[in-house]
């Protein structure tokens, strides 16, 4: 099985200016724990609603930092990704060994899709 057979097709994506309060609204517009976030033409990071978890721990203010704070500030910088032709298996083996729950899918350069634990529990769901 491949990584495209998987994997979520429209995968949302934020730029790495976007404020904390936006990426908020975009996780639930698209009702999902995870935003790649793009650079000018490539991806730059992943976001979490655990990066977000972690940041809204410490947090101490008003929730005005919401607005101020960008995605770039909290974001997981460089995230591994992989291949729409990569063997899923090996996909699902990686995110295991390196304790990551979703890999940007990137063809050549450009965002494909996104293949996290969500997809392989839908796949089973399935099967």
């Amino acid at each position: 099985m491949l990584v495209r057979e998987i994997m979520d097709n429209d995968p949302a994506a934020i730029g790495a200016g976007a404020s904390l309060a936006e990426a908020l609204k975009e996780m639930a517009r698209h009702k999902t724990k995870y935003l790649v976030v793009k650079g000018k033409e490539d991806v730059v990071g992943i976001l979490s609603d655990g990066d977000l978890g972690l940041y809204y721990g410490r947090d101490q203010s008003d929730g005005s930092d919401w607005e101020r704070m960008t995605v770039q500030e909290i974001m997981s910088p460089r995230p591994l990704t992989v291949g729409s032709s990569e063997n899923a298996g090996d996909a699902a083996r990686t995110m295991l060994r390196e304790a990551v729950s979703a890999l940007p899918v990137v063809d050549n350069g450009v965002l494909v899709g996104l293949l996290s634990d969500r997809e392989f529990t839908r796949y089973f769901a399935r099967h």
